[in-house]
């Protein structure tokens, strides 16, 4: 199991970081509000992580899905994989890159 560290609170200097990347606009006086809404969502999260999952059997209830027979296919084309590509190039998927100051290059 991963431990996550002691620390379970989020800085103010990382809900600006988080803000900013996610391009989004932070009012002063919201942000204790969301610096305990997201140390909650941290806190549930780690939770989550803590949970005995010895007992629990994934393969329960639904065998015939979780051993599926293995059938060979043919191979897709790279005409219907990048069909709805939102962007590609020279037959590959392409992206746009974003740089810490927020820029599309």
């Amino acid at each position: 199991m991963i431990k996550w560290g002691v620390r379970l609170m989020i800085t103010p200097d990382e809900l600006i970081r988080i803000a900013r990347l996610a391009k989004l606009e932070l009012a002063a006086e919201d942000t204790d509000a969301l610096m305990t809404d997201m140390t909650d969502i941290i806190k549930i999260a780690q939770s989550i992580d803590d949970a005995d999952l010895t007992l629990l059997d994934c393969t329960s209830g639904n065998e015939a899905a979780a051993l599926r027979e293995d059938i060979a296919a043919p191979p897709l084309t790279a005409d219907i994989i990048l069909k709805n590509a939102a962007i590609k190039r020279d037959g590959y998927f392409a992206a746009i890159t974003v740089t810490d100051a927020g820029e599309s290059v």
